[in-house]
């Protein structure tokens, strides 16, 4: 007798979000291709919004990380799958430390 299992992997829908800057700051994210992209963002207030979204299968790594250098500034860094909320970080006034929000997309 021989036993398989055949796991159907579901497609989510993936979006980073990034607000609270308000000076340019530093991103580095893996895309939908699984390539990491780095890129300087431009905000002028607390009010700009980054996003970036994308469908990945469960199972698969989702990661975003950022900087900024001005002390007056913050980052709220999200990734939401499925319209929720999945992980996030944030940092005030830090401009050594990096927020790095990662993880597997749930089954």
């Amino acid at each position: 007798m021989i036993l398989s299992s055949c796991e159907i992997r579901e497609e989510k829908l993936v979006k980073y979000m990034v607000t609270d800057a308000v000076s340019p700051y530093y991103l580095s994210y893996l895309d939908q291709s699984g390539q990491i992209v780095s890129e300087m963002i431009n905000a002028e207030s607390a009010l700009d919004q980054w996003e970036y979204s994308f469908f990945a299968e469960q199972g698969e790594i989702v990661y975003i990380s950022g900087n900024y250098k001005d002390i007056s500034s913050s980052l709220r860094i999200m990734i939401m799958v499925d319209g929720k909320i999945f992980r996030q970080g944030s940092s005030s006034g830090d401009t050594v430390k990096y927020v790095t929000v990662s993880g597997v997309i749930p089954y």
